[in-house]
């Protein structure tokens, strides 16, 4: 009897973490929930039940190494094994650059990029070990090209970006898939829990991209398991604003200039 394939994702307890855990389930996946939020986990791991899997909760801060360590050795002593490592924990921070304090430069690399690294370099051994399995780094279209207000971001993104890069090419000798996620703007709580946001960051830069369901995204990443994909980019605006950042920097500024114009512009509505 084959033994069933094992997940675990962190940022689990809505959006984009939340999507994918239940995509994973439906695809018979044994799913460990991470995040801080305990309550929240519970209905997640019930809604990976109810799709016909196992879901696990294990309340993890991914900034703490030590936690994101025990996060997979316990799934590991539990369940046997490790087959997808989707790490997605993270938040946004809305500031200009210069009035981005050290403080808070620092909180959102704990998270977004410390957390990922943690569980790259928690996850990779197992992995190394089996010969088999596949990460998934949660960046960002704005991990491509920075957008303004929201440079602490774009930093978090563009370190999870080469990060992966690196790692995908180390992990090849052992048989071990590594992809770089990078979501446009999506239907989360993202915008409601992004430090120094007014609630219509969202909406301003959407009339530019548009929203992505969280749900395309999970279905994506749980698709993808297994396949030689070293990115996955969602929406026609993403792809566009990636290749166009490549080709023609200038031109992406113009374009960026007009969203920051609208987010000036907003807040002064706001006012």
């Amino acid at each position: 009897m084959a033994q069933r394939k094992v997940a675990i994702v962190t940022g689990a307890s809505a959006g984009i973490g939340q999507a994918t855990a239940v995509a994973l389930a439906r695809r018979g996946y044994a799913v460990v929930v991470s995040a801080r939020r305990a309550e929240k986990l519970a209905e997640v791991a019930d809604a990976c039940r109810a799709a016909g899997s196992e879901g696990i909760v294990k309340v993890a801060d991914v900034s703490d190494q030590a936690q994101v360590d025990e996060l997979v050795n316990s799934t590991v002593s539990r369940l046997g094994r490790l087959d997808v490592m989707v790490n997605n924990a993270g938040y946004g921070l809305r500031a200009r650059v210069h009035e981005t304090s050290d403080e808070q430069m620092r909180a959102i690399f704990d998270v977004n990029f410390h957390g990922v690294f943690h569980g790259c370099r928690a996850a990779a051994p197992v992995m190394m070990r089996q010969r088999s399995g596949h990460i998934f780094n949660v960046s960002s279209v704005i991990g491509k090209r920075g957008s303004p207000f929201n440079g602490a971001y774009c930093a978090t993104k563009f370190a999870v970006a080469g990060l992966t890069d690196s790692l995908r090419v180390e992990m090849m000798p052992y048989k071990v898939r590594v992809t770089c996620v990078c979501p446009a703007l999506t239907r989360t709580e993202f915008f409601d829990a992004m430090h120094g946001a007014t609630g219509r960051s969202g909406k301003t830069f959407a009339r530019f991209r548009g929203l992505t369901d969280p749900q395309t995204v999970g279905r994506k990443i749980a698709a993808t398991v297994g396949k030689n994909s070293p990115e996955l980019v969602f929406t026609l605006g993403g792809k566009f604003l990636t290749i166009l950042a490549t080709l023609s920097p200038r031109l992406t500024d113009m374009l960026m200039k007009l969203y920051h114009d609208e987010l000036v512009k907003d807040a002064g509505a706001s006012e």
